[in-house]
């Protein structure tokens, strides 16, 4: 195929990301410039200056970002990704496609009104698990057609060349002729996932600032106007965060749909930014299904898929695949797109004898804060603190669940919120396994096992069981080693 650049919108969006402050600045200081104008008096030198000043910065970074753009060129040849950069050093990348873990689609409203899309391409390997390797802005036809292409290849079949030359129709590129709806969300239950997928603990501290925000105010001996706008400061810092990610969370997964096509799901959403993730079912590494505290009460949950680079890097997360549902209806959903992860049996608890370790573990922290706070402040304080210690204590022993098959395990986690992560032995890099002087005489163990992912998901920990289950998880990793 022929080389080809990204699409000149690329330039602008690049200058932008860099340096939007100034660009602001310059247009602030502009209006100002034009309203001096207006009325009949020529602007200050300081003014011209300053309006030449950012100028000359603006027109650098996107002259930078022009020559940079102009020298970057990007092919395909066969079964390699090729990107060129001939600048003052000339540089080569080359990517076998078979590497290519991921190709996802983004478009953001600035993006639709150019008609481009941003074309992500991920490789699996841990060097850059936590960063999209490769960000590349097209239009349509074109990322579509790269798109298309690469995941031809993954899939072992023949690869049409005139896909990347430009003769096939965006329509007949963007078909979903072959997707298979598996689940889509409404609007209700949409919200629905928002509210109850709100983090437990930053809704207890929004609640504890604004009780204390109302009794400063009721309490204080000072006069109107010096506690009305603290007290209104500390409203907002509790209150806005939580409307903004509420907020954010809806226009994120506004219009969720879940897609399988061939051996490959489409996970696509989003209002104002349209996010597409295709993602080949047989580099997934793990699955997790996740249960925030408020959605414990409802009996409902969600999942998210585990594959390197896969997921908003911005957010350091990995894409959710099924927003929050009944257990049932999740396993259907994952037998449709990974029956291997499929939990058919109830996942052991921890042993009555990890009770001791667990509350020791929690009261330690607890007694330190209670000693504190009756040294230099309220006794009754650090009590209540305590208490809450070691009630997280009880709940962190009764969540955690670990359950061993043949060919993968589950680790169940969590205090508040539950978590269970599911992953084949083959993905498994490592095991650990740590006792103190009250595990070792009880017999029991805690540890963690890691996977192939960004940091959010690599390292898994495994609460107190006894010794043998953790030979039987170092054992698996080295027999499914040596099959490799």
């Amino acid at each position: 195929m022929p080389k080809v650049r990204c699409h000149f919108f690329s330039v602008i969006m690049n200058t932008f990301k860099a340096i939007w402050y100034i660009i602001a600045m310059f247009i602030f200081q502009f209006m100002d410039a034009l309203k001096d104008m207006r009325m009949q008096s020529l602007p200050s030198k300081s003014v011209v200056f300053g309006l030449i000043g950012f100028f000359a910065v603006i027109m650098v970074f996107f002259i930078y970002n022009l020559l940079r753009w102009w020298k970057t060129k990007i092919c395909i040849e066969g079964d390699t990704f090729i990107l060129e950069r001939n600048q003052l050093s000339q540089s080569k990348t080359t990517v076998k496609l078979s590497s290519i873990s991921t190709v996802n689609l983004q478009q953001n409203l600035f993006e639709k009104i150019f008609d481009v899309y941003t074309l992500q391409l991920d490789i699996n390997s841990s060097v850059t698990a936590n960063k999209t390797d490769f960000n590349l802005v097209f239009d349509d036809k074109t990322a579509f057609a790269f798109r298309d292409y690469i995941l031809s290849y993954i899939d072992g079949k023949a690869c049409d060349e005139s896909i990347l030359a430009g003769e096939v129709s965006t329509n007949s590129v963007n078909s979903k002729s072959n997707s298979e709806p598996i689940i889509t969300f409404s609007f209700k239950e949409v919200i629905r996932h928002c509210i109850l997928s709100f983090s437990f603990l930053g809704g207890i501290y929004a609640i504890g600032v604004v009780f204390a925000a109302i009794w400063a105010f009721c309490t204080s001996d000072k006069e109107m106007h010096q506690v009305v706008m603290p007290a209104i400061l500390s409203l907002l810092i509790a209150v806005v965060p939580f409307l903004y990610k509420s907020l954010t969370a809806f226009l994120l997964y506004n219009n969720f749909v879940l897609e399988k096509k061939g051996d490959k799901i489409v996970v696509s959403y989003g209002l104002f930014t349209r996010k597409q993730f295709t993602l080949p079912l047989d580099k997934t590494n793990a699955l997790v299904i996740k249960q925030p505290f408020q959605a414990r009460f409802f009996n409902l949950c969600y999942g998210e898929i585990i594959n390197v680079g896969m997921g908003d890097a911005a957010e350091n997360q990995s894409p959710i695949f099924c927003l929050l549902v009944k257990p049932d209806v999740l396993q259907s959903i994952i037998s449709q797109i990974a029956p291997q992860f499929i939990l058919e049996e109830k996942e052991e608890k921890s042993p009555k004898s990890a009770m001791l370790p667990v509350l020791v573990k929690w009261g330690l922290w607890g007694i330190a804060f209670l000693a504190g706070f009756s040294i230099f402040y309220k006794w009754w304080i650090g009590l209540i603190i305590l208490i809450v210690f070691l009630l997280c204590g009880i709940l962190s022993y009764t969540t955690k669940g670990l359950k061993l098959y043949d060919n993968k395990l589950s680790i169940t986690t969590g205090v508040f919120d539950k978590r269970t992560i599911t992953a084949a032995y083959s993905k498994l890099q490592n095991a650990t396994a740590e006792y103190g002087p009250i595990s070792r005489r009880l017999g029991i163990a805690h540890g963690s096992v890691s996977i192939l992912s960004s940091s959010a998901n690599q390292t898994n920990s495994i609460g107190y069981f006894p010794l043998e289950k953790f030979d039987m998880i170092s054992e698996q990793i080295i027999s499914n080693d040596s099959i490799k």
